[in-house]
């Protein structure tokens, strides 16, 4: 099976082998790796009309949603300088929902 990837402005993420890689185009410093098994996506608007920050991080529970991870969920997490309008939440969504198929979990 070929890699299943998506690209954002700056950003690159991609998923092979049960591995969710996230590669930052123009800061090669700013990547991150973890199993499916265990990768926990959120994108937290504080106000609803600005844009929000992307999350990505490790859950404590590998039952716990992939994509819309409640943010106490997280055993840790990273949040690169990736800002996310809320009209392009549904891209991000998408792409999770398919990564979400693929490791068996499920997105809130």
């Amino acid at each position: 099976m070929d890699p299943l990837t998506f690209d954002y402005e700056d950003m690159h993420l991609r998923v092979d082998r049960g591995v969710f890689e996230l590669f930052g185009l123009s800061t090669p410093d700013n990547t991150y790796r973890v199993p499916l098994r265990w990768l926990g996506v959120l994108v937290h608007y504080k106000k609803p009309d600005r844009p929000g920050k992307l999350f990505f991080g490790v859950v404590r529970d590998p039952n716990a949603a992939l994509y819309g991870t409640d943010q106490a969920a997280f055993q840790c997490y990273t949040s690169p300088a990736f800002r996310v309008p809320p009209g392009d939440e549904p891209l991000f969504r998408t792409y999770f929902t398919e990564v979400a198929a693929l490791a068996d979990r499920r997105v809130a």
